[in-house]
């Protein structure tokens, strides 16, 4: 996703010399690339058509809908701006925040889209940054505790044991 559709080249990060997996860190953006080139990843360029996010809600959501998560290693701030946000309402807003492998923090580029939508950061995890819409104390209020074991939440690994979640 970009903030204007076309055909551009995507940059897939491989594994380089001692180094394992990668495809997380692949991006649109040369000078993230860069950063991982510096770090001894390696890349493969392919040719992808860019869709904007507005583009890919009118097809697949409603105005509304409950979450958000933008996660698109450096290029935050053009998905974020390729939709209109006070339209579409999500109740929470997910997105990564710092520079890709980094904890420098990256949010200052696209936070203001975002409070200018309409929306309340709840929480920081280091990683992510959540808001939650301005109507919506109560969700902001959830969204700014971190998830802890009071959650009664079931590892994956336990449900797994458990019979609770079938073979993948």
């Amino acid at each position: 996703m970009g903030d204007e559709p076309g055909i551009t080249t995507f940059f897939r990060v491989v594994p380089g010399r001692g180094k394992t997996g990668g495809g997380g860190l692949s991006t649109l953006r040369r000078d993230v690339l860069e950063m991982h080139l510096a770090d001894g990843w390696r890349h493969e360029e392919l040719r992808v058509e860019v869709v904007t996010l507005e583009t890919v809600l009118g097809s697949y959501a409603n105005p509304g809908f409950d979450l958000l998560k933008v996660d698109v290693e450096g290029a935050e701030a053009a998905v974020l701006r390729s939709a209109d946000l006070r339209a579409w309402r999500p109740r929470a807003i997910v997105v990564e925040a710092t520079v890709p492998l980094t904890a420098r923090p990256s949010h200052q580029k696209w936070e203001p889209h975002v409070l200018e939508a309409g929306y309340r950061l709840a929480l920081f995890d280091g990683l992510n940054r959540f808001y939650a819409r301005n109507d919506e104390p109560k969700l902001h209020e959830r969204l700014a505790v971190p998830a802890n074991v009071l959650d009664n939440y079931i590892p994956y690994a336990c449900a797994r044991r458990a019979g609770l979640i079938g073979p993948e």
